[in-house]
């Protein structure tokens, strides 16, 4: 009686991940950076050139105290961290942008200069791109050239991943989730320096590269951090096949202390923050009787935990074993990571 009725799915129905499973055989996949990693990989001679493509719109963007300087400099940055958490050095950006026709000149300049100024301070060149008029919301995306000597980063190992491999970051987390909780409750945020450093100039440490490149042959997998730590996790962990054991979670000093403030959940404004624009990545167990030294030479590496063949992810404390839950994702959540 039924046969033949067509049932229209929505985006809001699948969310971001299963979005990408339903066109990905619409998709050629790269060789290096296997659909759906974060960015293609094409090897010309003996180099590898990374590109990536990531965007947004202004509203889902735009923090209550940012300007369109700010917006232009986090946009050039998102993008940038894709292609450095890939292993590649930044070398040209290039922007697409949809804006109203009755914004001033002096915003779009600023816009502009926003992208410069973050690829300038990131070792790249922006070469401009195209301008687009919208009606509604502004947008605006960006494309990163990077380069690599070596092989990038997979998000998927090329070899199965063992029990007891190490889960390692760059950095501390906490200030996005301050971010967000400040945003939406309208949180003077003037205090907070760090947390308004870090969403108004967000800035990727490029010595993450000279890791990736004394650790080539053990590095096995990798990812931005942009959805949200936990999200990161998920992302690897479904990738992989594998679970992981998180015993520490590297949280900022001014997050601890709104976080007090505030009787917010410190390990949440670190798990499921967003655009932290840190790194993740996992290295054969072999190397942890080097980790000391490592620790010694790069102040800001961290261990998160280990890889377990069990499909869990948990975090546990001197007080709990806590389940890591996915975290927000385009089309699903009303909640944005990205406001």
């Amino acid at each position: 009686m039924f046969w033949g009725l067509k049932v229209m799915v929505m985006l809001k129905d699948l969310g971001e991940r299963e979005v990408l499973n339903r066109i990905r055989d619409l998709i050629v996949s790269s060789r290096y950076l296997p659909f759906p990693d974060d960015a293609i990989t094409m090897r010309v001679d003996e180099r590898f050139f990374i590109v990536n493509i990531d965007g947004f719109s202004f509203k889902n963007a735009r923090y209550y105290w940012m300007d369109y300087y700010d917006v232009g400099w986090k946009a050039a940055s998102a993008s940038i961290s894709d292609v450095v958490a890939k292993g590649g050095k930044p070398a040209i950006t290039l922007s697409s942008l949809g804006v109203r026709r009755n914004m001033n000149i002096r915003g779009l300049r600023k816009i502009i200069r926003g992208l410069r100024d973050s690829s300038k301070y990131h070792s790249a060149l922006y070469l401009g791109g195209d301008l687009n008029e919208t009606p509604r919301d502004e947008w605006i995306d960006v494309v990163t050239i990077g380069i690599s000597e070596t092989p990038p980063i997979p998000r998927k190992s090329k070899r199965p991943l063992k029990e007891g491999d190490l889960v390692l970051t760059w950095g501390y987390y906490g200030l996005t989730g301050v971010a967000l909780h400040a945003h939406y409750n309208r949180v003077d945020i003037t205090p907070w320096r760090k947390v308004l450093d870090k969403t108004k100039r967000p800035k990727i440490n490029l010595e993450v590269l000279e890791i990736f490149e004394d650790l080539n042959e053990y590095i096995r997998s990798s990812e931005d951090v942009s959805d949200g730590l936990a999200g990161t996790l998920w992302d690897l962990s479904k990738a992989n096949n594998v679970g992981f054991k998180i015993l520490n979670i590297p949280i900022e000093e001014e997050a601890l202390e709104y976080s007090k403030m505030y009787n917010l959940d410190p390990l949440n404004l670190a798990l499921y923050g967003g655009e932290d624009y840190s790194v993740v990545f996992i290295v054969d167990r072999s190397i942890a009787n080097k980790l000391r030294d490592l620790k010694m030479e790069y102040d800001s590496l961290e261990v998160l935990g280990e890889v377990i063949y069990a499909k869990e992810i948990y975090v546990t404390t001197e007080k709990e074993k806590r389940t890591i839950n996915r975290g927000w994702e385009y089309f699903k959540n009303k909640q944005s990571t990205n406001t």
